[in-house]
């Protein structure tokens, strides 16, 4: 079931964990997280600095769909389900 994160997960500077990323997956059963492009941002800001940006969280599929198209294809989380293809 996919999910779009509560808007406070990941807006305040002090909380972005990745444990309660981790048990919010968890605790509302989510198969793809969605989130808007500042709360990616302030996700990707917790990753190891020489590594691109995750395309997954525990093997959760991750969907910005407020991110321009041409970044979602250069970061590789580009959703071609919501668009007309085969």
């Amino acid at each position: 079931m996919r999910k779009a994160l509560p808007e406070s997960m990941f807006n305040d500077k002090d909380q972005p964990r990745l444990a309660t990323l981790r048990n919010w997956v968890l605790d509302h059963d989510v198969t793809e997280i969605e989130m808007s492009e500042r709360q990616f941002w302030n996700f990707a800001q917790l990753q190891p600095v020489a590594e691109k940006p995750w395309m997954t969280f525990m093997g959760r599929q991750l969907r910005v769909p407020s991110m321009p198209e041409g970044a979602q294809k250069s970061l590789g989380i580009f959703d071609n389900g919501g668009t007309a293809a085969i």
